[in-house]
């Protein structure tokens, strides 16, 4: 099993921003009387599309509202918090891109709005390593459908069965998987219910998910 391409998830994988989403959820809908609690937001929220989501928590909550005043709800609450900040990156990140993009070639596919996603590529200086990028504002469908790593693979004119994706959650190796890619999973403590079965490989951290793409990049 050899690939010369890697295709990276942005939320959960590169960047430590899931606490940060959380926060931003939990400020978007306290006017609507809606508390989010910890287990609620890693069960059930954890990795699903904006749009989704808000969609669960107005069926949830039976709200008077749409999918779209939420989903702009929570672009201006991202937008406030990326005026001045950028998402931390996970341990060894910036190391393993450097490190991947040296030997072979890299993509960033998220199911975020692509904002977000450039925030970090700015903030943490990883412009020159991703050859291109595919957010979730670039789909008609976004994961767990394969559209995103489709749209990657076609602008790189790269097949799938040469490339490798890395996920860490369940809706992510879902929509690499469905896009014929094999996919190395990457779970913690807030993806345990998550089922990783459809993965390739399941590790522990970004540093061991580096070293399993190194020693099978072609």
């Amino acid at each position: 099993m050899k690939f010369n391409a890697v295709l990276f998830d942005h939320d959960g994988t590169l960047v430590d921003s899931e606490a940060i989403h959380m926060q931003l959820w939990r400020e978007v809908m306290t006017p609507y009387g809606v508390q989010i609690s910890d287990a609620d937001y890693w069960e059930k929220m954890l990795g699903v599309p904006m749009e989704q989501s808000a969609a669960e928590l107005i069926d949830l909550h039976r709200l008077n509202t749409s999918v779209e005043l939420i989903s702009a709800a929570k672009n201006s609450a991202n937008r406030a918090f990326l005026s001045n900040n950028c998402f931390p990156q996970i341990a060894g990140a910036t190391e393993a891109l450097k490190s991947l993009a040296a030997r072979t070639r890299l993509a960033l596919v998220s199911g975020s709005q692509r904002d977000c996603v450039e925030a970090s590529i700015r903030g943490h200086g990883w412009s020159s390593m991703f050859e291109q990028v595919v957010s979730g504002d670039d789909v008609e469908r976004n994961k767990p459908h394969p559209d995103s790593y489709l749209k990657a693979l076609e602008l790189m004119r790269q097949p799938a069965n040469a490339s490798v994706a890395v996920e860490d959650t369940e809706t992510g190796v879902l929509a690499a998987r469905a896009a014929g890619l094999e996919v190395i999973a990457i779970r913690s403590p807030l993806s345990a219910s998550h089922d990783f079965s459809a993965a390739t490989a399941v590790v522990d951290s970004l540093s061991e998910a580096h070293q399993w793409l190194l020693a099978r990049l072609a």
